[in-house]
C-alpha cells in the first residue's frame, strides 16, 4: 500500500510535495471518496482514503470544501462537485469568513473570489451579518454558537413584528442566550415607525420592546401573551440608525412571568425601557 500525503489551503488548493494538483479527475475522486480519518495513525491529517493500492492522509488549512466559484445560483468545487446555493445555508466565522452548507465535513468554505460576488448582499447586524437581495433578508448564524439560539421569522407567522408571512411587517430575527435567559437584536427603524421629528412613533417603541420581551419566553419554551406593558422614554429614538435591543426575564411567580425590555441608540444611550407581565397560557390534555 502506498501513503501520499496532500494539504487543502484555505481557498481549496490541494498541494503534494508542494505542487498544486491541477488533475480534475484527480480532485473528483479524493473529494468523493474522502472521509474522516479513522486509521489511529497521522493524527494531524483530519480526513483519510483508500483507492486501490493507495492510501491518502489530508490536513487542511480550514475546510475540506472551498467553493471556487458561484454561476447562476450554484456554488462549484470543480465542475463536477457543485451544490444549489441557499442563502439560509450560509453560516459566518469571527474572523468574518463565509461558509455554506456541505456535503461533505458538513460546511464548505466561500472561496475569496465568491465572497466578493456576495459583498454587496452582505452587511453587519449589530456583531453578526445579514444577507440581503431582492428575494432573500437573512441574518447569518455564526459557524460556531456556544450558548446563542436564532430565532428566524418563519412563513407561516404573520405577526407584525417577527413573522415572514406578513409582507408588511419588520420580519425581526432575535438572538436567544441560553444561559442568561435573555434576547438580543439591531433593527434599522422603516419609515412605517416614524412618528413626527424623525423620532420613532412611541407605539412603535412599546413594540419592539414586547417582542423582545416575548422572545425570551421563545426560547424558553413557554406560551405567555402580554398581560401588562410599561413603558418609559428616556430620549427621544431617532430614526436613521441601527437600534440595539435587548430583555430578559426578571422573576417567575407561578403563571406570571416578570420581563424588562432597553433600547439603545447607535451611540449605546438608552433611549426607551420597558416592563412587562406575561401571563403563562395553561394546556389541558
Amino acid at each position: 500500500m502506498n501513503i501520499y500525503h496532500y494539504h487543502i489551503t484555505s481557498q481549496g488548493d490541494i498541494i503534494h510535495e508542494n505542487n498544486n494538483i491541477v488533475d480534475e479527475s484527480l480532485i473528483n475522486m479524493i473529494y468523493k471518496n474522502m472521509e474522516f480519518n479513522r486509521t489511529g495513525r497521522f493524527p494531524n491529517a483530519k480526513y483519510h482514503l483508500q483507492f486501490k493500492d493507495e492510501e491518502l492522509f489530508l490536513t487542511v488549512e480550514d475546510k475540506p470544501i472551498v467553493y471556487k466559484r458561484l454561476i447562476d445560483g450554484v456554488l462549484y468545487m470543480t465542475k463536477q462537485l457543485s451544490i444549489t446555493f441557499n442563502p439560509q445555508d450560509l453560516r459566518s466565522s469571527s474572523e468574518g469568513y463565509l461558509y455554506h452548507k456541505s456535503n461533505i465535513g458538513e460546511w464548505g468554505r466561500l472561496s475569496t473570489q465568491v465572497t466578493m460576488q456576495l459583498s454587496e448582499n452582505i452587511h453587519e447586524w449589530g456583531r453578526y451579518y445579514i444577507y440581503k437581495d431582492e428575494k432573500v433578508e437573512r441574518v447569518l448564524e455564526p459557524l460556531d454558537k456556544k450558548d446563542e439560539i436564532f430565532i428566524h421569522p418563519k412563513d407561516d407567522n404573520h405577526c407584525f413584528g417577527c413573522g415572514k408571512g406578513n409582507e408588511s411587517g419588520l420580519r425581526m430575527t432575535f438572538v436567544f442566550n441560553t444561559k442568561t435567559h435573555s434576547t438580543e437584536t439591531w433593527i434599522r427603524p422603516p419609515k412605517v415607525m416614524m412618528g413626527s421629528l424623525n423620532i420613532m412613533h412611541g407605539g412603535m417603541i412599546a413594540l419592539l420592546c414586547d417582542e423582545a420581551m416575548g422572545k425570551v419566553l421563545t426560547g424558553l419554551g413557554i406560551k405567555a401573551p402580554t398581560g401588562n406593558l410599561s413603558i418609559r422614554y428616556h430620549k427621544p429614538t431617532y430614526m436613521d440608525q441601527e437600534l440595539y435591543i435587548t430583555a430578559s426575564l426578571i422573576s417567575e411567580q407561578g403563571r406570571k412571568l416578570h420581563l424588562k425590555s432597553d433600547i439603545f441608540d447607535q451611540n449605546n444611550v438608552l433611549t426607551a425601557s420597558a416592563t412587562g407581565l406575561f401571563i403563562r397560557i395553561i394546556t389541558h390534555p
